[in-house]
């Protein structure tokens, strides 16, 4: 009888696969507990990163609308009651010098910038071209400003994405006019049958996104993108100017 065909020899290979194969066995099954292991770790810390991501955006809401109120009453005290008490004080003292009718004028040109600013007029008949072109006209008196719209006629956007859109459009404008210093500006708005894409750069002094990514200013965007369901991305760099890319899905009405 051959050596291989021995009992013993038989048995001891038989132990030594088994053995192997049991290894093998639990080794797979630790690297498979190991690895699920892994993945509930790192999608508990993705949720908790989630979670604490939209705490941060909830309160940078509150913060945002308290700024807003906070700049409607300087607007209301500084310069809509100031002349108000003007007009007032020159009324009760029957002054001559004072222009009380120029001062009224300016008083309801004001107090409608003021109600324009909480409540744009007309956001259901106006097209988002237009209020693009509305908000970007005031600024060709300071800037180079081009607009490029291409849009397919009678495509009706609800009044509430438009104002989500006028806000961000606002934001964008006013973070330029405060810190870009930049002297161009480009609008370029695109609306299809399924989407409605905005990009909005300047060739301002630029900044590192990842050292302000937690301003006001950003987190009102995101937030705002996040009610529209939307996706945004922003690039800027120091003396390269700023991008802002929008892209949101079209509502079906």
């Amino acid at each position: 009888m051959a050596q291989w065909q021995d009992s013993e020899t038989l048995v001891f290979w038989i132990t030594i696969v088994f053995c192997i194969v049991l290894f093998l066995g639990v080794a797979i099954v630790v690297f498979v507990q190991l690895h699920i292991k892994r993945m509930i770790i790192a999608q508990e810390k993705l949720s908790a990163e989630k979670i604490k991501h939209q705490e941060e955006l909830l309160d940078s809401s509150v913060k945002v609308q308290e700024r807003e109120r906070e700049r409607i009453a300087s607007d209301l005290h500084d310069e809509l009651i100031g002349k108000l008490n003007t007009v007032l004080l020159a009324s009760a003292s029957k002054s001559t010098e004072v222009d009380t009718l120029k001062i009224l004028r300016d008083s309801i040109d004001t107090a409608r910038r003021i109600s324009h600013d909480l409540s744009p007029p007309l956001v259901e008949e106006t097209l988002i071209a237009e209020w693009i072109r509305d908000m970007a006209s005031p600024l060709r008196e300071f800037y180079t400003v081009t607009l490029t719209i291409t849009q397919e006629p009678s495509l009706l956007v609800p009044k509430e994405v438009k104002l989500q859109l006028i806000r961000i459009v606002q934001e964008v404008i006013n973070n330029c006019i405060k810190y870009a210093e930049a002297t161009q500006m480009e609008f370029t708005l695109r609306e299809t049958k399924k989407y409605i894409a905005l990009k909005i750069t300047d060739n301002g002094i630029g900044f590192e996104t990842t050292k302000i990514s937690g301003g006001l200013g950003l987190q009102n965007i995101e937030l705002r993108m996040q009610l529209l369901k939307g996706t945004y991305k922003l690039t800027s760099s120091n003396e390269r100017g700023t991008s802002l890319r929008l892209l949101i899905k079209r509502p079906v009405l």
